[in-house]
């Protein structure tokens, strides 16, 4: 998918892409410098085709066959969108998403039947991100870790 999207990238690429989708390009333009420059990425990746005539062809098939990329292990698929390689990009704004991103962190980091120290805590918080105090944070306010008044030990709430 990586490799459609950068041979896409390029604006004059892509002009060159939509032409050939819309059989608008002449032979004597596609054996321009500028158009053999781009060609080449664009056979590469599998969205143009030189049939044996030397025509150009755009399939579709290449998007059939892209996959999307896989959610993050375990992530809910409403929260994908916050992680990227196994690790949280952004902390969400908007309290109800950032809750349940919060819900999930908690249910997959720490085990109901123990106690943590702050030190525990932030371990387990910066194995997906470096802002642990933010995330210790929002997890005491939204009541989903528990913690003693002095802040020696955290444990997660019942629920």
């Amino acid at each position: 998918m990586d490799q459609l999207f950068s041979a896409l990238a390029d604006p004059e690429r892509l002009r060159l892409y939509a032409r050939i989708v819309l059989d608008d390009l002449p032979p004597r333009e596609a054996d321009s410098p500028v158009a053999r420059k781009h060609l080449g990425k664009l056979i590469a990746a599998g969205l143009v085709e030189r049939d044996a005539d030397g025509s150009l062809r755009a399939g579709a098939e290449v998007f059939r066959r892209a996959k999307a990329p896989e959610p993050a292990s375990g992530v809910p698929r409403h929260l994908t969108g916050f992680f990227a390689g196994g690790r949280l990009t952004a902390i969400p704004v908007r309290p109800a998403v950032r809750h349940q991103l919060l819900v999930h962190l908690t249910d997959t980091l720490f085990d109901a039947d123990r106690s943590y120290s702050e030190r525990e805590v932030n371990a387990a918080l910066r194995t997906v991100h470096d802002d642990t105090a933010a995330l210790r944070r929002y997890c005491v306010i939204d009541g989903l870790l528990v913690r003693e008044k002095d802040g020696s030990d955290y444990q997660v709430a019942g629920r």
